[in-house]
């Protein structure tokens, strides 16, 4: 038998219950690419992986070199 969800009684605080539980989320940095504001995860070769658009053009979510996932070319 499941017996599912339950409550956690703790005077701890719940960051250090569930610290480690799951995996880091790897830093983000706001970044300007083609005159569009991204939020992206850098990498060591000079991309990054776009997170998110920050745009108030819609035009600018319909383009798809700004979806998330996609590889940006950073700096420059």
């Amino acid at each position: 038998m499941d017996s599912g969800a339950g409550i956690l009684w703790t005077a701890m605080p719940l960051e250090l219950v569930t610290e480690g539980l799951l995996p880091q989320a790897e830093a983000c940095v706001e970044q300007t690419v083609e005159g569009r504001l991204l939020l992206v995860t850098p990498s060591h070769d000079g991309y990054g992986t776009v997170q998110r658009l920050l745009s108030t053009d819609p035009a600018d979510y319909l383009d798809p070199r700004w979806q998330p996932g996609c590889r940006v070319p950073l700096g420059g």
